[in-house]
């Protein structure tokens, strides 16, 4: 078993990161790959392209999917998404509303962050939660945008979600 430095919550040997709090486990320079001898074989792929970040345009489809359930939470419509939780006497709501999966329970605060639709491309930004944003198990600084791609893991709290990108 693993032990978590932030939490200490134990996780099973091989875990990259903490599934309580999001930690990052092993660090990057403790991983090794290994050599192949691959002399005198051929691919039948041919020649393969770099792999590019993907460039966003304002037509493409965004949304989460909360990861314990599978739900999808589409982001239409606007440029600017605040995430958060209700409760009762906030004046001031979350455009896309937690609550229902569990919100408060997960340490997600009312007003939690913000994702930004740009022109080329989707930012997420940490508005000061109590229990903090992470993505892809790194805490965000708060008050400062990110850049999210495809398939990255966002934890409000405790409460995880994918980010989903498509045109």
């Amino acid at each position: 078993m693993i032990t978590c430095p932030t939490c200490q919550h134990a996780e099973v040997e091989g875990a990259l990161f903490c599934s309580e709090c999001g930690a990052q486990l092993v660090s990057i320079q403790n991983l090794a790959t290994q050599n192949f001898n691959i002399t005198g074989q051929t691919s039948d792929f041919g020649d393969v392209a770099p792999v590019r970040q993907k460039a966003y345009s304002a037509s493409d489809t965004i949304s989460l999917q909360v990861l314990e359930g599978g739900q999808f939470i589409q982001l239409t419509d606007r440029k600017e998404f605040t995430i958060g939780r209700v409760s009762d006497g906030q004046s001031v709501m979350p455009d896309v509303d937690l609550t229902s999966y569990n919100a408060y329970e997960n340490g997600v605060s009312r007003l939690h962050a913000v994702i930004k639709k740009g022109e080329t491309s989707v930012n997420i930004m940490d508005l000061g939660s109590s229990n903090g944003t992470y993505l892809n198990g790194t805490r965000l600084t708060p008050e400062r945008d990110y850049p999210l791609q495809h398939g990255n893991i966002i934890s409000f709290g405790k409460l995880k979600i994918q980010f989903l990108a498509k045109k």
